[in-house]
């Protein structure tokens, strides 16, 4: 399936038991178990559906999150860890029975997930032993066949891959969906849109970066990042998919008949440079018979101890309900969610809930990060006041961008192939930190907060909610 169908904008005022805002696969699998149970739900999404995270997905299926047990006992101890791992098996689960009942044909495909370690890299015996304690599927086991040497893995049996839009379509038929209807505000139990309102006893906010920020400081508990991505027709296949151990390293990933190379891990708006040219040349050394598909970059919103933050916004507003920070492991996550708040919802026991409060604080996994949030939002407001201007317009080339001053004020200016320009305010307009120009994207980006904009200043990723100010290249 390529398309899915198109839902109406909101034009109106609706009465619902609960209201979901996003439409990615968290929020419509949220909306699926509401409404299978007879609530009347309705889902709110400023695009289209799937447009985000779950159309850019690499449709990975796994409760293995990098190298990541031994973490997590370390941060959460044993018991907490030990909810975490249980959740994302049985949300494998879940999926594999939902696609089976509901009849999808959706290429499921059983695979392992392997985090590898190079010849000098780190030991796993460590991870491996972690993995049992907390009751996961792992074996130890050596690596052959791939391009790259490779001295030992952690491997979890069991885990998926699957195509996630026929699921996604199989979730929408009887649900009220709108589409194009962006929310402005939330007060009380009304939801507010352009056009049209939803007052609902529930509200469920899935949409990756919480919309709302007066509740729960989420601006200081989140940060985004970036992978780049290569899809490769031509490679020899690989069993499963494999994680290098070192969170900077490389992915590779069978996905039907082609192959997806992953790399260039950063934050959003650190930008690396050349990370397109950089996984092609890796494509080159290793499968130099291989002919690129596409190119693209996936952006995942991360929380501060790196497990999500799934159940109650804030304590000052217990009808609302947030699922956020799902990192690169969107798919089990969303199932996650999903199971959670409609427990959370009908006011019954989910057994994992504890793990993923939003309302938990750790000083282990929480306090050098929550600072390093801080000082990113400092230091990009400190550059937004001190920046020099780049370059003259005149003499920004032909696919590049700068900053430039023109009498006293800062803008950012793109000369695109075709020698037009197109200048934009450089200030996020989200919380005033300065933008940085993505070259591989031709985007700009935040440090802050991960927002993002296309060279003409369309808002591409939130949290901002506005696009960029635009002012006549030609009068600088």
């Amino acid at each position: 399936m390529d398309k899915l169908p198109e839902y109406p904008r909101l034009t109106e005022h609706l009465i619902a038991d609960v209201a979901v805002i996003g439409g990615g696969m968290a929020g419509l699998l949220t909306a699926f178990s509401l409404h299978r149970v007879g609530l009347r739900v309705v889902v709110l999404e400023e695009n289209r559906l799937a447009g985000g995270a779950t159309g850019r997905c690499t449709a990975r299926l796994s409760a293995q999150h990098g190298l990541f047990c031994e973490r997590l006992i370390r941060d959460f101890g044993e018991h907490l860890a030990r909810q975490y791992v249980m959740a994302q098996l049985h949300a494998v689960k879940q999926y594999r029975d939902l696609t089976a009942a509901l009849g999808v044909d959706c290429g499921w495909r059983d695979q392992t997930s392997r985090v590898c370690t190079a010849p000098n890299g780190p030991d796993l015996s460590r991870e491996y032993a972690a993995a049992v304690l907390l009751g996961a599927p792992v074996e130890l086991q050596a690596v052959k066949g791939l391009p790259f040497p490779v001295r030992e893995s952690v491997c979890f049996t069991n885990q998926a891959t699957f195509e996630p839009l026929p699921l996604f379509a199989a979730l929408l038929p009887g649900l009220a969906v709108y589409e194009h209807s962006p929310v402005r505000d939330v007060r009380g139990h009304l939801v507010r849109c352009d056009s049209g309102s939803v007052e609902a006893r529930h509200i469920v906010v899935a949409t990756r970066y919480p919309l709302l920020e007066r509740w729960g400081f989420y601006h200081l508990r989140l940060r985004q990042e970036q992978i780049h991505l290569l899809e490769l027709t031509g490679a020899p296949p690989i069993d499963g998919w494999y994680l290098d151990a070192d969170t900077r390293g490389w992915s590779l990933q069978q996905r039907g008949n082609s192959l997806i190379l992953g790399g260039g891990l950063h934050r959003s708006g650190e930008y690396q440079g050349n990370s397109y040219d950089r996984l092609r040349e890796q494509a080159r050394l290793w499968f130099p018979e291989a002919r690129e598909v596409r190119a693209w970059s996936s952006q995942d919103c991360v929380t501060m101890d790196g497990v999500p933050y799934i159940g109650r916004y804030g304590a000052a507003a217990p009808y609302l309900h947030v699922a956020a920070g799902f990192g690169r492991w969107g798919l089990t996550n969303s199932m996650v969610a999903a199971t959670l708040l409609t427990a959370e919802i009908l006011d019954k026991h989910y057994p994992y809930a504890e793990v993923f409060s939003p309302a938990r604080f750790f000083p282990s996994a929480s306090i050098e990060a929550m600072m390093e949030g801080a000082l990113y939002a400092i230091r990009g407001k400190k550059r937004r006041l001190y920046t020099v201007a780049e370059r003259e317009t005149a003499a920004i080339p032909r696919g590049s961008a700068a900053i430039v001053r023109h009498h006293g004020r800062q803008y950012g200016v793109y000369r695109d192939e075709q020698d037009r320009l197109y200048a934009v305010s450089p200030v996020c307009p989200h919380r005033g930190c300065a933008l940085e120009w993505n070259a591989d994207d031709k985007t700009w980006d935040c440090p802050c907060h991960g927002s993002r904009f296309d060279y003409t200043g369309r808002r591409l990723d939130c949290p901002a909610r506005a696009a960029l100010k635009q002012t006549d290249a030609k009068l600088l």
